[in-house]
């Protein structure tokens, strides 16, 4: 993974706040693409997770905290995830070109459909997020990703199809890009409860990235208030020299 100083990542945060929730991590990701933010939108939500899984990786180590409520009982249940098992091997490339999109081809209602799609990028969410509702929502996300659709070999509009195709399109889009959801298996210890939890690796990255950022202003603030520092002089101390100075301001 590219080498950037603390002051490039805060940079990177910085760009991110601005932004649309959606786009939020692919400002961060940014830095790591030659094209910057527009080659990170245009990475699939799966691949974008990937590559989220690896920058936390790297800024923050391979542990993850994390905590969820049982839908039941509403125990709060505190877990250690290894984001390591939490990567999944990217699915083989299509054998179709980019520009004819993936092909799924089924049968449903007495007809034959066939369809010819894109996997959802951060752009399409971004795009959908002013929708109103849950199935507007998703007509707009089909609609954006949908390339072609015929039924019996005739066009069909999008808004046409019925729900064992959408179903079917959801599903298969899941398997081409399967990290872009990554599901815990979860037991509640006070009810005994079982369910599946999507685990968020951009909210997990964003506020753990919010977090250091903040505590990192705070000790440019310290040091900059004591010494009469730049804010690009508290930085390009190294971390243990900082931790020492800090040390003597608190004394």
């Amino acid at each position: 993974m590219t080498m950037l100083s603390e002051s490039d990542w805060l940079q990177a945060w910085e760009r991110s706040c601005g932004q649309p929730a959606a786009l939020r991590p692919c400002a961060v990701l940014a830095p790591l693409f030659e094209q910057g933010q527009a080659a990170a939108e245009r990475l699939s939500v799966g691949q974008r997770d990937a590559c989220l899984i690896d920058l936390c990786q790297a800024l923050f180590g391979p542990g993850a905290h994390a905590v969820a409520h049982c839908p039941r009982c509403a125990e709060l249940l505190e877990m250690e995830l290894s984001l390591p098992q939490l990567r999944l091997p990217a699915p083989p490339e299509p054998e179709v070109g980019l520009a004819h999109g993936l092909e799924l081809a089924l049968d449903a209602d007495g007809a034959r459909y066939r369809l010819s799609f894109r996997l959802p990028d951060s752009a399409d969410l971004a795009a959908i997020a002013a929708w109103g509702g849950m199935d507007a929502a998703k007509q707009a996300l089909l609609g954006r990703c949908v390339i072609q659709a015929s039924r019996n070999d005739l066009p069909v509009a999008v808004a046409a199809l019925p729900p064992t195709v959408v179903a079917a399109l959801a599903q298969a889009m899941a398997e081409a890009d399967p990290q872009a959801a990554s599901e815990l298996a979860l037991e509640c210890p006070a009810c005994g409860h079982r369910w599946n939890e999507v685990f968020d690796i951009s909210h997990f990255l964003l506020h753990a990235l919010d977090d250091w950022a903040q505590r990192l202003l705070d000790q440019v603030h310290m040091l900059a208030k004591a010494y009469g520092w730049t804010e690009a002089t508290v930085l390009a101390l190294t971390p243990m020299r900082r931790a020492r100075y800090l040390e003597r301001v608190l004394a």
